[in-house]
């Protein structure tokens, strides 16, 4: 009785203590809302000389993951159709295959990683999730467990997520955005100053 009870709960998408003690690990947040915030930020294809990673598809950077199975589909319509941003775009954009690697891709390693679906608010989970995208998993976990006052191991586990989930949730927001600007700002020198304005706007106000 007490198993199908806790998979029923888990088929509800929250957890609740049956003792009545706070819920730690209630696992609220969902990736495709914050998959698709980042994805406007990321866009389609890329090849910017200034950025380190290369050329890019929805935000997949080819010099750090360069065996991504997707590249095989993007080779393939640039050698059939040409290999301008537009047409890459246009054509890319129509493969249901490529946007399901896509997606398998940054929920497997950019949102999982960092357990974002054990985030009991949405809106700090879409920040974490995005920064990770941005400057790294490690990073962002860091910066999180920075704010939080735990271990700073780049690991996110019980320990983080008890921190989190029994805070103040707009603030944890406030001080993650405040650090991720702080980064952005010192990061942005040189050939990577023109970057600035971009990654800011990347940075999304608390709606309460």
């Amino acid at each position: 009785m007490l198993f199908h009870y806790l998979q029923l709960i888990a088929r509800k998408g929250f957890a609740q203590s049956i003792r009545g003690g706070a819920c730690y690990f209630c696992g609220m947040a969902k990736f495709e809302i914050a998959y698709k915030i980042t994805g406007v930020n990321e866009g389609l294809y890329a090849n910017n000389p200034a950025d380190t990673g290369g050329e890019t598809w929805a935000g997949i950077s080819r010099n750090n993951f360069p065996t991504w199975s997707g590249w095989k589909i993007i080779d393939a319509i640039k050698a059939k159709h040409g290999k301008t941003a537009s047409i890459i775009n246009k054509y890319g954009r129509l493969d249901s295959t490529l946007h399901e690697k896509e997606i398998a891709f940054w929920k497997s390693n950019f949102w999982d990683v960092n357990k974002l679906d054990q985030f009991n608010d949405q809106q700090v989970a879409n920040t974490v999730y995005d920064f990770g995208v941005n400057s790294g998993t490690g990073r962002a976990a860091k910066f999180l467990q920075k704010i939080l006052k735990v271990v700073e191991d780049g690991k996110i586990g019980p320990a983080t997520l008890k921190a989190l989930n029994s805070g103040n949730q707009e603030e944890i927001h406030k001080a993650f955005n405040a650090a991720r600007e702080v980064a952005y700002r010192s990061w942005a020198k040189g050939n990577q100053a023109q970057f600035l304005k971009s990654w800011l706007s990347r940075l999304k106000p608390y709606k309460k």
